[in-house]
């Protein structure tokens, strides 16, 4: 039986290296790294890790060593093995780097556990993830998506990092964007949302409604895509906070989101909301780079429009 390889992980973190490959430099990936890189190591060395994905190209890992290498390439050397992919039904880790890592969650797992959670949740799924390769190795969250949405989560792997985003949230997190089926007709094509009331049981507090302007988190920008009898689907920009509060927006102008039947919504058959971010953009703190996702509105959110709320048959997905 072969023996597993394990890695010692020292108790402060090793910097990783990375090389910007020069046109003079193109070809493969091994002889980049034998003839320049890590030319102090010897070629067996560093075919193991290629084999034990300690490389990355262009932050994807590499383990080809015949991988063609292209002027402007970044390879990076790192301090401990790169995960290989995770599988799982309901959340996929779609980058990540020595700092930072995107994944998208579909609705149906929760991203942290609120205390009644009983199965596990996106964070947890991770973490584990994570400490099969390094046994040290943590995340911190970023940003939350209800259970039953779906969207993109971004989590930091040190706590000083998280610290960092979240005290400069504007600075680093410079697009979120949600797509989100209505019940009831909003009249204008664009416009803006003013944040909820802070505390709902306070009945001093005016609810929510459509304006032009407001200085405090929460505040989103809207454009309608499609209307029906049924209600509007929205493309919503959030330009303040670092969560966005949709649900409660919606629910205090009682048009309320799809499938949240504890807000007033008809469909209590969904098993989910009609919310999901459809666009997340982040300015790297370490190189300056800036990232961008994307997600396709769900064909749902469309087709849900198009039924009477009223209707008994199920339709989940």
């Amino acid at each position: 039986m072969k023996k597993k390889t394990t890695y010692k992980t020292p108790k402060t973190a090793r910097p990783h290296f990375s090389f910007k490959v020069e046109a003079e430099q193109e070809g493969g990936l091994l002889a980049f790294l034998t003839n320049h890189a890590l030319k102090e190591r010897s070629r067996t060395t560093c075919k193991q890790l290629l084999h034990d994905r300690f490389i990355s190209v262009n932050d994807e890992p590499n383990t080809q060593w015949d991988y063609e290498l292209r002027n402007g390439d970044i390879v990076t050397v790192h301090p401990s093995p790169l995960p290989k992919l995770l599988n799982h039904k309901s959340i996929e880790v779609l980058w990540q780097d020595d700092h930072l890592l995107m994944l998208h969650k579909k609705a149906g797992i929760p991203t942290v556990s609120s205390g009644e959670e009983k199965d596990k949740t996106a964070l947890l799924l991770v973490s584990e993830y994570l400490k099969k390769f390094n046994p040290r190795a943590k995340v911190f969250l970023l940003n939350r998506i209800d259970k039953d949405s779906a969207g993109f989560v971004l989590m930091a792997k040190t706590a000083e990092l998280q610290k960092k985003i979240t005290d400069n949230w504007d600075k680093y997190i410079v697009r979120q964007q949600f797509a989100v089926s209505i019940e009831g007709n909003i009249a204008d094509t664009q416009g803006y949302l003013a944040p909820p009331a802070e505390d709902s049981n306070d009945k001093k507090r005016k609810p929510s409604k459509l304006v032009q302007g407001s200085n405090t988190a929460g505040q989103a920008r809207y454009t309608k895509l499609m209307q029906t009898e049924v209600g509007c689907l929205l493309s919503i920009d959030l330009l303040m906070g670092r969560n966005n509060r949709l649900r409660k927006q919606f629910a205090e102008m009682k048009r309320p989101i799809i499938g949240d039947w504890r807000n007033g919504s008809k469909r209590k058959d969904l098993g989910r909301v009609a919310l999901e971010t459809t666009g997340f953009s982040f300015i790297h703190p370490f190189t300056g780079k800036r990232y961008d996702f994307d997600q396709p509105i769900a064909k749902e959110f469309r087709r849900w429009l198009k039924q009477d709320p009223t209707n008994k048959q199920k339709d989940k997905i």
